[in-house]
């Protein structure tokens, strides 16, 4: 009880600047419009903040000025759009996933109290999971949301993204802790395997397919790195038992399991495979400017569809999105979208590298390199061309990335500083 008063106080003295910040995992799980409000009080504090501070120097990072031109170019390429209105909105609206990433670098002082916030998110991602296995259980959680068939939401409601939220949230923690599991005492070490396997367990079960696969890789990446290679084969070992054990308890597991397998040994007739011909279909009627942020859809309902000589009911070729980060960005932006987002994103790991490199004496970094290494690590899963992915630029997906890519560059940001005084 003292050490969680103490917790509390230190928390009372987080600047506004920082509390908003630790309020973000909290925010996520409210609904788009509230994110969205959210995000746009962050970059008007970051406005605010950019001109009083002079934050100038930042348009002379690549990454940042590739990102803005891919914005300008969305936002051109909108108004020759099938639905000029939608596009040229959400390439405005792109800036503010820039100005959050840049609010977590330059509004953030220092990293004194990110310790303390990241127990805290420890204490929500806890909560989240006894929420949903009670969801799983009695079929409704802790505030009365039903559980949808097979499929686990804990307090998303009829979202199906609670598995998605506990794996992008928690492997920068998890890489975090083991980071320094040679320091810790057996209790500790306990308690950390507890944290995981909680983990594991929650997001197995609700039914979340690639949530799974991306904290079952992420983990495999983490343990190999910070463990022993005793230690490492053990882990591998007890997590196949846990699974294996719910794939023989857990009807619903058992069944997305299985459906999986299906799904994999025939793609091309599968709805992934589906939507991911449409999305091709839909990137070759202008393979080099695309056809505007957000038109996928309309372009395949009017457009495509009548090509594939499907009938509609049959079979859905055509979404809100091709469900693939690089189908939906040549689709929606064509190569030189692609060319430039990607330039943006090159150019910022060659930032980060270049720093970490200048690091190894840094006490920021040392601290925190296992969290770093785990924002590195999201960012690297968000671009992994092999797997099925939610709309990059919608709000709830968009942030995890960006809220990665600030936490990166706020970890380094005290050697980085010293380049612009």
């Amino acid at each position: 009880m003292k050490l969680i008063l103490k917790n509390l106080k230190i928390l009372s003295l987080l600047t506004f600047y920082e509390k908003l910040f630790f309020l973000f995992p909290l925010i996520l799980i409210l609904r788009s419009v509230v994110i969205n409000a959210f995000l746009i009080l962050i970059s008007l504090i970051f406005v605010y903040e950019f001109f009083k501070k002079k934050y100038f120097f930042i348009f002379y990072e690549k990454w940042v000025f590739f990102f803005i031109l891919f914005i300008f170019y969305s936002i051109f390429r909108g108004f020759f759009s099938m639905n000029p209105d939608i596009a040229v909105t959400s390439g405005i609206s792109n800036i503010k996933f820039l100005f959050f990433s840049l609010f977590i670098y330059l509004c953030i002082s220092n990293t004194k109290n990110l310790n303390t916030i990241i127990k805290f998110w420890i204490i929500i991602l806890i909560f989240l999971c006894v929420d949903t296995l009670v969801q799983y259980y009695f079929s409704k959680d802790l505030f009365g949301f039903p559980k949808i068939s097979v499929r686990l939401t804990g307090p998303f409601g009829r979202h199906q993204i609670i598995g998605a939220y506990l794996s992008y949230i928690s492997v920068p923690l998890i890489f975090y802790f083991f980071s320094n599991f040679k320091k810790f005492n057996n209790s500790e070490k306990f308690y950390l395997y507890f944290f995981y396997f909680l983990l594991l367990v929650t997001i197995s079960l609700t039914g979340e397919r690639l949530a799974l696969i991306i904290f079952l890789a992420s983990s495999i990446v983490i343990f190999f790195i910070n463990l022993k290679l005793k230690y490492f084969l053990y882990t591998i070992v007890l997590i196949f038992l846990f699974l294996l054990s719910i794939y023989f308890f857990s009807s619903s597991f058992n069944i997305r399991v299985n459906k999986f397998y299906l799904t994999i040994i025939n793609i091309s007739d599968s709805p992934w495979g589906y939507l991911y011909q449409s999305a091709y279909l839909v990137f070759k009627t202008n393979v080099f400017f695309g056809v505007g942020l957000k038109n996928y859809s309309f372009v395949c309902d009017n457009q495509i569809f009548d090509l594939l000589k499907i009938e509609r009911n049959n079979v859905e070729y055509c979404s809100t999105h091709p469900h693939h980060f690089y189908l939906e960005i040549l689709s929606e932006s064509g190569i030189i979208g692609l060319i430039l987002l990607f330039s943006s994103f090159m150019s910022f790991f060659y930032f980060i590298f270049n720093k970490i490199k200048k690091l190894n004496h840094n006490s920021v970094f040392e601290q925190y390199k296992g969290l770093l290494y785990g924002n590195i690590l999201i960012l690297l899963i968000y671009l992994w061309p092999i797997k099925t992915s939610g709309r990059f630029f919608t709000t709830w997906n968009g942030s995890f990335f960006w809220f990665n890519l600030g936490m990166a560059l706020l970890i380094t940001k005290d050697i980085l500083k010293k380049k612009y005084r």
